[in-house]
Parts: structure tokens; C-alpha cells; sequence
């Protein structure tokens, strides 16, 4: 997500975000499809596979430009809380607070 928000023109495909974090094309494609059903990103109609950042609010917006803050001065910290096996059921909480049903 961070990755979109800081190059926001960018289109991406699951291979290029595959080489930028070091994972499997397919892990990289479904984390893009997630990032899109949850208002993230939007794929784009000339170029299948390909999404760009477009947070579908203001609101959304406004909490990725937070995180993008906190997490550029807390790198250490929110590296270790997304790597440790412990917050394992807080970092998908956190990540539920992305995902936004279209009630709201």
C-alpha cells in the first residue's frame, strides 16, 4: 500500500510489486486484488493486471497519508509489529481498518 501511495501514478502489476518486496508474482498479484476490494487502488481499463493508488475517499486518503507519516518515522518499530508472530491477530485487525464495506 505504501509502495502505491509513495509513486501514486505509477501502474503496478504483481510482477513489479513481487520484485520490489521480495515475493512470489502471486502473493504480489492477490495482495493487489485485495488492496483494490478494499478501495485502495484502482485497476486500470486499458491495461489488465495493472492498478494504480486511488483511495476511494477522502477519509481513506487521509489514513494511508498518516500511516505513510508514522511509518516513515517509526520504520523499526512497525517493521517489528508487522514481522512478530505475536501481533499476528492485531496486524490483521489493523489491516481490517482498511477494508471498507460499501454501507459505509
Amino acid at each position: 500500500m505504501l509502495l502505491l501511495h509513495q509513486s501514486p501514478a505509477q501502474p503496478w502489476d504483481g510482477d513489479a510489486i513481487a520484485k520490489r518486496l521480495y515475493l512470489n508474482q502471486q502473493d504480489a498479484t492477490q495482495m493487489l486484488k485485495d488492496l483494490h476490494a478494499s478501495g485502495i487502488c484502482a485497476a486500470l481499463p486499458d491495461k489488465e493486471g495493472y492498478f494504480v493508488y486511488a483511495p476511494a475517499t477522502n477519509e481513506l486518503t487521509g489514513l494511508i497519508d498518516q500511516l505513510a507519516i508514522f511509518y516513515a518515522s517509526n520504520l523499526i518499530e512497525v517493521t517489528n509489529m508487522i514481522h512478530s508472530r505475536a501481533n499476528a491477530g492485531r496486524m490483521h485487525l489493523f489491516a481490517d481498518a482498511f477494508k471498507f464495506n460499501k454501507d459505509k
